[in-house]
């Protein structure tokens, strides 16, 4: 980048602003990661190879979301009488009895309560305007997701939460109960063309937004949910203005059918790539 300003900068990536990009080339410890749309549009106005951008911005990401695993199931009341959380808060007791008011274990409670509420059908998801946490199972034939894919349910392909109407993740946007979060998932299934809507189970827990943020992120980490791995499931569509001018998310690569991405550009990582990393994934937990 050398006699380069960050004006110049600006001007050849189009429509991203001076502060975002200034934020992304000052990106450090503490500070907000970039998108990975973000890294790709700036490594393309320098010509150069997003790609190793991209793996460390996948591992700042996962570094970030993903706490140490936790127990088993078949172990959890055991492990949690055994080893106490090593989180100190107010409730934290010296003496290695378990207690039940520690913040981790009350957060453990509600990822149990989760796991333990029967899957629906996706395609008939109750009509309940509520806040709180869900998972969806797959329990279909695709080949890539044979190692996930069981009428028991064990294991999540998706793990997300649904914030009161009229929040959001950054406290601005309108985002809409878990009702409508599910229909939006449903209709994304229904267009892709190599999934059944049909396949998907569900697991819903209306909760206190208070009591989202750790069970999710602790079922994240003892899962690792595939699709909160490869990134787009989840997006909100773009309008056809931006659909235009941005690459389709890694979850529209792998799987065409969504209207608005067909009008995007090709993402970063081809098809291939991205089902050769979701069986490394797979592998990956399996080892661990």
């Amino acid at each position: 980048m050398s006699g380069w300003n960050v004006n110049q900068l600006v001007a050849r990536c189009g429509s991203l602003g001076r502060t975002v990009i200034s934020n992304a080339l000052n990106a450090r410890k503490g500070r907000k990661i970039p998108s990975a749309d973000t890294v790709v549009r700036i490594c393309q106005a320098l010509g150069a190879d997003s790609t190793p951008l991209l793996e460390l911005l996948r591992q700042a990401k996962e570094d970030r979301r993903t706490p140490p695993p936790g127990p088993r199931a078949e172990d959890r009341s055991r492990q949690f009488a055994r080893e106490p959380s090593s989180e100190v808060d107010d409730a934290a007791d010296t003496s290695g009895r378990f207690d039940p008011l520690r913040r981790e274990n009350l957060e453990r409670s509600v990822q149990w309560a989760l796991e333990s509420a029967p899957p629906v059908p996706l395609a008939s998801f109750p009509a309940a305007p509520v806040e709180g946490l869900y998972a969806l199972y797959y329990v279909g034939s695709h080949s890539l997701y044979r190692p996930v894919s069981s009428s028991a349910c064990a294991v999540p392909i998706y793990v997300d939460k649904s914030l009161p109407s009229g929040k959001s993740r950054s406290g601005m946007a309108v985002r809409g109960s878990m009702n409508r979060r599910l229909r939006t998932h449903l209709r994304s299934l229904e267009d892709v063309h190599d999934l059944d809507a049909l396949d998907f189970l569900v697991r819903y827990l209306p909760v206190d937004e208070i009591w989202t943020i750790g069970p999710e992120r602790l079922m994240i980490g003892d899962h690792r949910p595939v699709w909160n791995v490869v990134e787009g499931f989840g997006v909100h569509m773009q309008g056809s203005f931006r659909a235009a001018t941005t690459p389709r998310t890694f979850w529209d690569e792998l799987h065409p059918g969504r209207p608005q991405s067909e009008r995007q550009r090709d993402a970063e990582l081809s098809r291939a790539d991205l089902q050769r990393a979701v069986r490394q994934h797979f592998a990956r937990v399996a080892s661990d």
